[in-house]
Parts: structure tokens; C-alpha cells; sequence
């Protein structure tokens, strides 16, 4: 059960990884072509975060509605029914979606900066191996927030209200607090800083999983 439950998450998830990718790639390779790929870039640092968000953000939940990537509409499989009638408590079928969600938001985040580095020269050269993984690691803990709201949104919005309560709530919190949250993943990051920005990984892990578990709460509670 555990594995067609794995299974079925990767067919209603595996091409929602592929906006982000070739938006972030996009954008390195036409700064590299003008000459501004570099750490030192306030414009590219300040930009990197908003495009690491996107992925843990059509992620999360990863198909309680199976709805289709980029649609706003029913998904093909048309299976929320049958998911939801299958023989596992609802808090173990949010869970294992949203485990396998985070595992695809953290083998993005890898594939991604790989592909970079091996692409581009200037990324090889100021930011080391073991920078690197710290970032990885950063990005990762740091989305969990976006992760764990657009998870509860997921549990009674459609999609795009999903995307749309998500980015929303990020924005307003962000103008709100007058507090650059964005920072861990761009300015205050690992390859600018060589340490690693645990303070704003705690707060974000701790407000993902507040948000995680409401949307256990509120899954076990709906009437579908």
C-alpha cells in the first residue's frame, strides 16, 4: 500500500518540478551571458529565493485533489475519490504526500544547483562543495514554511486558490513584519555568509510543521 501510495504521488507530481527548474536555469544563464553571474549580484541574490519557493509551493499536498499541474481544473487521473476510499487513515495519506512532496522540493533543490554548477563556470568558482551542501541544506529547512502553508491551504482550497492564499499570506506576513524572510535563502545564505542561518531555518521548520498540523486536523475533520 505504502508503495502504490508512493507511486501514485510521483504521477500526479513529477512534471511540477519543471517550471521552477527552467525559470531558475533561465535566469543563470542570462546573467551569465552578461557577464553578472556572481555571489557578490544583490539583484541574483535577491531574486533566487522567490524561485525556490515555487517548488515547494505547487508541491505541497501533491494531490489530495489530484489536480493537473498548471491547470485549473480537475486532474486527469480524476481520482481524489479513490484515494481518499483507499484502506489508510487520512493522516497517514496527508502524510505520505507530503513526505514524498518535501523529498521532490529537496532533489530539486540538488538537481538544480548540480546543474548549475556544472554549467556555469562562475558558480564552480566562489561557491565550494561543502558551501554548497550547507545551502542545499538552507533552502531545503527554509521552505518548509511555504511548504507547510500551501500543504494547509491544499487540505480545503483548489489549486490556484492554493497558489494564490500561499503567495498571498508570504507577501502580507513579509510587508507585515517588515522582516526579509527570503533572506536565509539569498543574502543572509550559507555561500554569502559561510555559516548557516539557523535562527530563520528554526522559525521556518517550526511554522511548517504548526501548518502541517493543522492540515492533518482539518483533513480528518472535512467531509469530502
Amino acid at each position: 500500500m505504502m508503495r502504490m501510495l508512493w507511486h501514485k504521488a510521483w504521477i500526479e507530481t513529477r512534471f511540477r518540478t519543471l517550471l521552477p527548474t527552467f525559470m531558475i536555469l533561465f535566469m543563470l544563464f542570462q546573467l551569465h551571458v552578461k557577464g553578472l553571474l556572481q555571489i557578490t549580484n544583490v539583484r541574483l541574490m535577491a531574486s533566487l529565493p522567490v524561485f525556490w519557493l515555487i517548488a515547494p509551493l505547487v508541491l505541497a499536498g501533491c494531490g489530495i485533489y489530484t489536480e493537473a499541474p498548471f491547470r485549473a481544473v480537475k486532474g486527469i487521473e480524476g481520482s481524489m475519490y479513490f484515494t481518499l476510499a483507499l484502506p489508510v487513515s487520512r493522516r497517514l495519506l496527508l502524510g505520505m504526500r507530503a513526505a514524498f512532496g518535501m523529498l521532490e522540493t529537496g532533489v530539486f533543490i540538488a538537481v538544480v544547483c548540480g546543474m548549475a554548477a556544472l554549467a556555469f563556470p562562475e558558480v564552480r568558482a566562489s561557491v565550494s562543495l561543502t558551501d554548497g551542501l550547507k545551502y542545499w541544506a538552507a533552502v531545503l529547512v527554509c521552505s518548509t514554511a511555504i511548504y507547510g502553508l500551501s500543504t494547509l491551504f491544499s487540505t480545503f482550497l483548489d489549486q490556484q486558490w492554493q497558489v494564490l492564499a500561499t503567495v498571498a499570506t508570504t507577501f502580507a506576513v513579509r510587508m507585515l513584519t517588515g522582516d526579509d524572510g527570503f533572506a536565509a535563502m539569498g543574502s543572509s545564505s550559507p555561500v554569502m555568509t559561510h555559516a548557516m542561518p539557523w535562527t530563520a531555518m528554526g522559525i521556518s521548520a517550526a511554522f511548517g510543521l504548526v501548518c502541517l498540523a493543522a492540515a492533518v486536523k482539518v483533513v480528518e475533520a472535512r467531509q469530502y
